[in-house]
């Protein structure tokens, strides 16, 4: 009787298992169908979209050319009919490889189709990655209007979208290019660094006053000062480079040596003496290199009273930027 009963209970588990088995089974095929219908869609959208904004970028391409060189009038008609979005990659790609006359007339061009409206439009909706592509169009047809629509994205956590605004800001508005440095708070990159110069070199962007920020609590703003008042040899308050050669950063302070190399900054020769122990060895180095300005007396006395304490490739460099005679003296002494 109980091998009975217990066939019976599993004959009932087994009739109450099945259903949820099947429901599973069938649920499963359903999802991955759905699933497959999901990815083949997105799929197919996907070549859609690229197959459409290749042949509108083609007749875009095709109308900018016919537009330089032929009829400009139906031309222009015909463009505003186009998609805005790529009518403004196109102009604004084939501005920047153009020469002469022909980037003026794109900016005529882009005037005309009022395209200025609609780039400050989805510079205010559009994802990240399409802003900066909006941004950059702004600053390179010069729409000055959308300055301050652009100010407060030179702020945001976004580096990408907070340094081509930076730049954007630096060709709009020239007078103030470099306000944001004044409150920025994040790291400014070497190579932003290197697109801001080449930025003010191509546009003949007037010189701010670099030395005002020197005295910022962002390392890489005071760095990115002294690279450019070295690189424009900017004069200024000689005071203020001096003081770098005892800030806590040691790239600052490598940096100061340098720009007192370059500018020849004599009355930063004594603080060097004094802080020669203190320094790393590569920034000895570049004390060296800044003590080349001092009088050869004064700096060989220096150099003798150093040279048992000083390691051997301070002691190499030191030889090179010292005259036959002191060189000769400083290896006989010791």
């Amino acid at each position: 009787m109980q091998i009975l009963n217990g066939s019976g209970s599993g004959h009932w588990l087994l009739r109450l298992l099945f259903p949820l088995l099947y429901t599973s089974v069938i649920l499963s095929v359903l999802n991955i169908v759905v699933i497959t219908i999901f990815i083949l869609g997105r799929r197919w959208l996907s070549l859609r979209k690229l197959t459409y904004s290749t042949r509108m970028k083609e007749k875009v391409d095709a109308a900018l050319v016919e537009y330089l060189f032929g009829n400009k009038k139906l031309i222009r008609e015909n463009l505003s009919l186009l998609n805005q979005g790529i009518a403004v990659k196109e102009i604004v790609s084939l501005y920047k490889q153009t020469l002469g006359a022909k980037p003026e007339n794109l900016k005529l061009l882009f005037d005309e189709l009022e395209l200025d409206r609609f780039v400050m439009r989805r510079i205010r909706f559009s994802r990240w990655f399409d802003r900066i592509t909006y941004i950059d169009a702004v600053q390179c047809m010069l729409v000055y209007h959308a300055e301050d629509l652009i100010t407060p994205y030179q702020y945001v956590s976004n580096p990408y979208v907070r340094n081509v605004a930076q730049v954007a800001c630096i060709n709009l508005s020239p007078g103030n290019a470099f306000s944001f440095l004044n409150v920025l708070e994040d790291p400014l990159p070497v190579w932003h660094q290197i697109i801001l110069h080449k930025t003010m070199v191509r546009n003949s962007i007037p010189l701010p006053d670099f030395y005002e920020y020197l005295r910022s609590e962002n390392n890489t703003v005071v760095l990115f000062a002294l690279n450019m008042i070295r690189l424009f040899s900017q004069t200024g308050s000689e005071a203020e480079i001096i003081a770098l050669v005892s800030h806590k950063d040691p790239i600052v302070r490598r940096n100061a040596l340098r720009v007192i190399r370059d500018l020849k900054i004599f009355g930063a020769m004594e603080i060097i003496k004094q802080r020669f122990h203190n320094e790393t060895l590569r920034n000895q180095v570049g004390m060296v290199h800044a003590l080349s300005l001092d009088k050869p007396q004064e700096t060989f006395d220096f150099y003798k009273s150093i040279w048992i304490d000083t390691p051997n490739n301070v002691r190499m460099e030191i030889l090179k930027h010292v005259g036959p005679f002191l060189k000769k003296m400083l290896l006989a002494g010791f």
